[in-house]
């Protein structure tokens, strides 16, 4: 750990040194972000927002092919220290582009992420924009900021994220007149098990296919996240539909999803729920200033009879300045998400530099 501190030291010293002498190849950045929130429930509490710290770059190995890379480690704010208990990145991945399109490799934001949730999710690294509350009974989350639970014919338990997915190949076609597609393939670490037996592997754990269609001051979007190496059915469906205009940004979107969940009330090995949700968002922005608002249907359903409907409603006011944005946002939960999974209204004050 001494070693690693070290050189990190080096690379922060050296960095603007090699970014200045070819910002193609390297370059680095981050993003502080620091809240305090108070809940309903009298709560207070100081919470990091996903500091971040990475570098990306590029350099042209063949006429007209580019090699590329991006690396992201997570930083705490709270107690000081680099990626916390999880040492591994944020984002680890190489790849290639050209008039074929593009080709990455390693941990990356999937094809979902980037064509189906960028519009309703604009600012969701503010805790409550992510759309999910963690509570002792259970879960509710319908954003892709988290991942897939699902378990291998084995029988063994697996955490697969969809927002940032691990071991993954993705082609991305060109842009064809504002037409683009993309397909992206979980590969196997050798934990995923194919039989009973658990003495094969499943060489594919799942896939994500998405599309986009730009005209004009609109995009339309879909995809499919699908853990086909997994026993049951574990999957994301989503569509979208996004204005942007001037100063004005709308979207909707719907999304399907099931995976393993254990709330109360579930199976004690837990049990697949699949969870419907309709999300509408609307931004503005005034000088510096950006106004927005989103609510969420949300619709649970499972085997053992838990059926949850319920809602939020998001609000957020931003104000962007050279090197980030002081923000403030209020969220709200549905009676019956507060009553079933102890989901808490909050209000949080926050602040983000970025470089």
């Amino acid at each position: 750990m001494k070693l690693v501190t070290q050189l990190l030291l080096v690379a922060t010293l050296v960095t603007p040194a090699v970014a200045k002498a070819n910002s193609d190849l390297f370059n680095w950045y981050g993003s502080i972000r620091v809240q305090i929130q108070d809940t309903n429930k009298g709560n207070v509490e100081y919470k990091d927002n996903y500091s971040r710290l990475g570098a990306f770059g590029s350099a042209e190995i063949m006429d007209g092919i580019k090699a590329t890379y991006n690396f992201e480690f997570r930083l705490f704010t709270d107690d000081g220290s680099f990626a916390g208990n999880d040492t591994r990145a944020r984002l680890a991945n190489v790849g290639l582009e050209g008039k074929f399109g593009s080709i990455l490799i390693g941990k990356q934001y999937s094809p979902h992420w980037n064509f189906t949730d960028n519009a309703i999710d604009v600012f969701a690294d503010i805790d409550e924009s992510a759309g999910c509350t963690n509570e002792s009974t259970g879960v509710i989350c319908h954003t892709h900021r988290y991942g897939l639970w699902a378990v291998d014919a084995a029988g063994n338990g697996h955490y697969i994220e969809y927002l940032r997915p691990d071991r993954a190949v993705t082609y991305m076609t060109p842009d064809m007149n504002g037409f683009q597609a993309a397909l992206m393939v979980v590969t196997n670490n050798g934990d995923v098990k194919a039989n009973l037996a658990g003495d094969k592997d499943e060489s594919i754990v799942g896939y994500n296919l998405a599309a986009k269609y730009i005209i004009g001051d609109f995009t339309v979007s879909a995809s499919r996240y699908d853990l086909t190496g997994m026993v049951g059915d574990n999957k994301v469906d989503a569509v979208q539909v996004a204005y942007n205009r001037g100063s004005l940004s709308l979207a909707a979107r719907y999304q399907d999803s099931s995976d393993v969940r254990f709330y109360a009330g579930l199976k004690a090995t837990g049990e697949i729920v699949n969870e419907k949700v309709i999300e509408v968002y609307s931004g503005y922005k005034i000088g510096d200033f950006q106004l927005q608002a989103t609510y969420a249907d949300v619709a649970m359903d499972s085997v053992s009879g838990l059926t949850v409907d319920t809602n939020q409603a998001i609000f957020d006011v931003i104000y962007n300045h050279k090197a980030g944005s002081f923000y403030i946002e209020y969220s709200i939960w549905g009676d019956e998400a507060e009553k079933v999974y102890e989901a808490e209204d909050k209000i949080l004050i926050g602040y983000r530099f970025d470089f």
